[in-house]
């Protein structure tokens, strides 16, 4: 019996994955519960199991494809009772069930032409399949006498919407799409020509998006591809920026109680043989508490999720995202219920799930559903930055380094400068769901809490 196996659904939150390397061969024999292929989602490995006992006909899904979820990476069969023949011709009608993925220019070109959108698949284009690709497949079949001319339905147009159709270069066929089996009038012409010049031509805009980059032999230069990661990463970033306004706002912590704190809780773990909560540790609580008490933080922008119209969603958990630099990418594993978590508790999932990341052992689980991102560069001496948000969420917090600088300190009439920890934070937020009032109460209140930690035990 031979069956489809699709990108799976990793997580919740999951809506596409990169194979990033296929185990297996077509022609192979796999057992149920055998990794079969490498999938990457939300930054995380994953070896995908066979679901059956079988072999492994065909693949689909070449090695870097981004890929939706449900779509058909490879053909599956269960070839025990079969011979090979019966199992290859069966294979072939399975595949032929399979819908290809198309625009619907693609679509009607192939109609009109006869041609089987699995055929263009076959020859070597990678769905989804636009217009061009099918009109490559029919130019190279053109010239070994595989395609038929395209039989051209008879369309009927008045006299003045045939001239005017004329000196445009309108093909008639595609106005009466939208009119099949009427006669085409001045208007109907003169409504597709309007709407045809307010936008590129469909088949100059496919044409440019298909056009090979030539690499340029360049001395001293290297042209290196993308890594799947990379281009994960840098389509979310793209995705953010530009459909999220982004409003920041700076703020300057005096770190000095956080620091005495932080040591003398550091001193009570030691001593039950626990290393010290690290500062991005006491961030993390503090950052929680803050959000605790100013909600609209911990929400996000949904365009039409209330009845077809925008609408802002308002989480109760606190889940807070810690980006990790690791070698193969930049992870963010997840502090769930942060806003419930001790200190010592968040030191400790901080740690374990740090080691993790570095040891690329993270599950689908532990890196999707924050509600709050924190990116700390301060073990960088990087003093100040400012972080995109990550889709999904309204507002990431950056944090620099801890500098030691000169602060004012007022008492009443006086007034005396002190050399002190000093730390700066950018919050990033979406203008769609905070202002600069409800930021700048969220920074205050973490203010609080890192100049007076005590508040947070």
């Amino acid at each position: 019996m031979e069956m489809p196996f699709t990108m799976p659904k990793l997580g919740a939150t999951m809506t596409e994955g990169t194979v990033l390397h296929w185990l297996y061969q077509p022609g192979d024999w796999v057992a149920k519960g055998e990794p079969i292929v490498e999938i990457m989602t939300d930054k995380v490995n994953l070896e995908v199991e066979s679901p059956i006992s079988g072999r492994l006909i065909k693949i689909l899904a070449r090695d870097g494809d981004l890929l939706p979820v449900g779509t058909t990476l490879a053909i599956l069969a269960d070839d025990s009772s079969n011979s090979s023949e019966t199992v290859v011709a069966a294979n072939q009608e399975v595949l032929r069930a399979i819908p290809v993925a198309s625009t619907p220019a693609a679509k009607r070109e192939a109609a009109l032409y006869g041609i089987d959108l699995h055929s263009v698949i076959s020859a070597g284009a990678r769905p989804p399949l636009n217009r061009n690709d099918v009109i490559a497949f029919v130019m190279r079949a053109s010239q070994h006498e595989e395609v038929k001319p395209p039989v051209r339905p008879e369309v009927r147009a008045t006299p003045v919407a045939q001239k005017i159709a004329t000196e445009h270069q309108i093909d008639l066929v595609r106005v009466a799409e939208r009119r099949p089996g009427e006669k085409l009038t001045r208007a109907d012409v003169e409504s597709h020509l309007v709407e045809t010049t307010q936008q590129v031509p469909e088949l100059e805009q496919a044409m440019l998006s298909v056009l090979p980059t030539v690499p340029q032999n360049i001395p001293h230069e290297e042209l290196t591809p993308l890594t799947p990661a990379r281009r994960l990463l840098g389509k979310r970033m793209l995705q953010s920026i530009t459909s999220a306004p982004h409003i920041y706002l700076d703020l300057e912590i005096d770190m000095t109680e956080a620091e005495r704190c932080r040591q003398s809780i550091g001193r009570s773990m030691q001593a039950q043989g626990e290393p010290a909560p690290s500062l991005t540790a006491l961030i993390v609580r503090a950052t929680a508490a803050a959000i605790v008490l100013n909600p609209t933080v911990n929400a996000v922008f949904e365009e039409g999720a209330l009845q077809g119209k925008d609408a802002i969603r308002q989480r109760k958990v606190v889940h807070i995202g810690i980006a990790v630099d690791t070698e193969r990418a930049l992870l963010t594993p997840v502090i769930r219920n942060a806003h419930k978590l001790t200190l010592t508790a968040i030191a400790r999932e901080l740690k374990r799930l740090t080691l993790a990341a570095r040891q690329d052992t993270l599950m689908p689980d532990e890196v999707t559903g924050a509600t709050f991102t924190i990116s700390n560069l301060g073990m960088y001496d990087i003093d100040t930055f400012h972080a995109i948000i990550v889709p999904g969420q309204s507002a990431i917090l950056a944090v620099g380094k801890v500098t030691k600088r000169g602060v004012v300190i007022e008492n009443g009439d006086e007034a005396r400068l002190e050399i002190r920890p000093v730390m700066k934070v950018s919050l990033s937020a979406d203008h769609r769901v905070l202002d600069g009032a409800s930021g700048s109460r969220f920074l205050h209140q973490l203010k609080v809490f890192l100049e007076d930690p005590y508040l947070l035990l």
